[in-house]
């Protein structure tokens, strides 16, 4: 992410955004400064997305060895309160932002940012 396009998140009040500089090389003379950003896994999929027989997460690593659900429920109970931004402990490719993470994006219209809205249960 871009280091201006996440200040003017925290400046819109978004929580939970934690960013590192990245090792990236570019050839332009003046590169855009982007940061890595670390966002911690807080909640869950319900346990309805996750297919009947899939195994144990990975010892070692902690993946769960399912697809994305076409139609992904949160289970309401995991989700973090003191964060806007998280990704799921059952499925850490999934990052998951609450309404006031989706407004802010908006408001500032950042590019490249795609959002849709989950349901709880």
């Amino acid at each position: 992410m871009r280091r201006d396009a996440m200040e003017r998140l925290q400046a819109e009040g978004v929580r939970g955004l934690l960013g590192g500089r990245t090792e990236l090389r570019f050839r332009k003379k003046a590169p855009p400064e982007l940061l890595d950003l670390q966002l911690e896994p807080r909640g869950l999929l319900h346990p309805d997305c996750i297919p009947a027989g899939t195994p144990p997460p990975c010892p070692t690593c902690g993946r769960h060895a399912f697809a994305r659900p076409d139609e992904p429920i949160l289970a309401a109970a995991s989700l973090p309160t003191d964060v806007d931004v998280f990704r799921l402990e059952n499925f850490a490719t999934m990052i998951v932002g609450t309404e006031r993470f989706v407004d802010a994006v908006k408001r500032l219209e950042l590019p490249g940012i795609a959002c849709r809205e989950l349901p709880t249960r």
